[in-house]
């Protein structure tokens, strides 16, 4: 009984240092953690998805913008989904109303589109983005589509000389 005993805590002390070993590593980062944000769509099943939604938003970067009067207008580019998307950044408005935004489009060069749609005097707060395009090899830019209401008032308002605005293409 006692040599069974002395077995049984001597199984339990190795369970428990190997329990302490696993979770040092764990703490100190040794064994990987599983990634923060998931993706759930790859390549052209991507196309036509929330950017967000499908977490191909984390880890993405700007790769071409247009700055316009209160707002920036950027081409999205995810590595981990190979798609790219038009993002929409409205700055605080203050005193300056700003222009108004009709379409928002992710064009390829071929000119395939996925666009999010405003509507007249839909005007969009702080930051939206269209679908995703899946595109590792074909160039996108990003544009957008102003409401003017007389002559001149989209190129003095957009700040750009053109509507719609548009990026260079990446």
């Amino acid at each position: 009984m006692i040599a069974e005993n002395m077995r049984r805590n001597a199984v339990l002390k190795r369970l428990l240092a190997a329990l302490a070993v696993v979770s040092t590593a764990i703490a100190v980062g040794l064994v990987p953690a599983a990634p923060a944000h998931a993706v759930s769509c790859y390549g052209d099943y991507c196309s036509g998805k929330d950017p967000e939604a499908t977490g191909c938003s984390a880890g993405a970067v700007t790769v071409a913008w247009k700055d316009v009067t209160g707002a920036r207008l950027e081409l999205r580019w995810s590595a981990t989904c190979k798609t790219n998307w038009a993002r929409y950044i409205q700055y605080p408005r203050g005193w300056f109303m700003g222009n108004v935004p009709i379409e928002m489009r992710a064009v390829q060069d071929t000119g395939y589109t996925q666009r999010k749609d405003y509507g007249v005097n839909g005007t969009p707060e702080g930051t939206t983005w269209t679908p995703m395009i899946y595109s590792p090899v074909r160039l996108v830019r990003a544009e957008m589509t102003y409401q003017c209401t007389s002559v001149g008032d989209c190129v003095v308002g957009a700040g750009t000389g053109q509507n719609p605005v548009r990026t260079g293409w990446a």
